[in-house]
């Protein structure tokens, strides 16, 4: 799988956003949107700088430029958030308690490790982006969900190849374990994204028991990309030829 044209040519060719229409948020939805966009902002606009270093120590050039590619496009959803709010008429936040304490366990660790947590907020970004798009009717807040519910699925799939390459040849005792412990960060991690943005998933119409529900499929599908040792990873092949057509 060459992540790096996927990358680049995600790069190249990105959905219109129609920001001169101006944003018509449905008027239940935006002090909670406003809010919930607020803290995703915060934790997309980091530099990678600790990410990028982890990725040029493997010696592997083109997975460090790959990288550096993911990097740009979570700045530039952080970027794209940022003009949301300031369009609904909402202000900036410097930072979350949530996002820092997300950042200190991703720095702890090695760059396996730190996928793996990077990994948690993106496969919990698949669900939370598609709710957003699907509860609102206004044209400009669903043209910049679709962009970033699109680029999660790739950045899910990159991380999940990586990642499967990285356990492959770990014994099946040793990775049911760390599937184990991964999924128990992974449903901590969900109940806290539950809590703080419970105002806005009631609004776009998701139940406490729907996002619980949809986001445990989406961690079984992925972790079974990730640990089953003979998987040949064909749905991340079809992803790439969708993506790239």
């Amino acid at each position: 799988m060459d992540w790096l044209a996927y990358f680049q040519h995600n790069r190249a060719h990105r959905m219109r956003i129609p920001w001169e229409r101006g944003i018509a948020v449905e008027a239940h939805l935006r002090e909670p949107l406003i809010r919930s966009l607020q803290r995703f902002q915060v934790g997309e606009k980091g530099d990678g700088a600790h990410l990028k270093q982890g990725a040029s120590a493997t010696g592997d050039a083109k997975y460090a430029q790959t990288i550096s590619l993911f990097i740009e496009e979570e700045q530039e959803h952080s970027q794209v958030l940022g003009k949301l709010i300031h369009g609904m008429g909402g202000t900036l936040i410097d930072s979350h308690c949530s996002d820092v304490c997300f950042v200190l366990m991703r720095r702890l660790m090695g760059l396996r490790l730190e996928l793996m947590i990077l990994l948690v907020a993106e496969m919990i970004a698949k669900r939370y982006y598609r709710a957003l798009y699907e509860g609102t009717s206004d044209v400009v807040l669903r043209s910049a969900f679709a962009q970033i519910s699109h680029d999660e699925l790739g950045h899910v799939a990159f991380h999940c190849d990586t990642l499967q390459r990285s356990f492959v040849s770990l014994p099946g005792v040793a990775r049911r374990l760390i599937k184990m412990g991964w999924c128990f960060v992974y449903r901590c991690v969900c109940l806290v994204v539950m809590f703080n943005h419970r105002t806005v998933l009631r609004a776009v119409g998701v139940t406490p028991r729907k996002f619980w529900r949809d986001c445990g499929a989406i961690f079984d599908e992925d972790a079974a990309h990730i640990f089953q040792s003979d998987y040949t990873f064909l749905a991340v092949e079809a992803f790439h030829q969708d993506a790239m057509t």
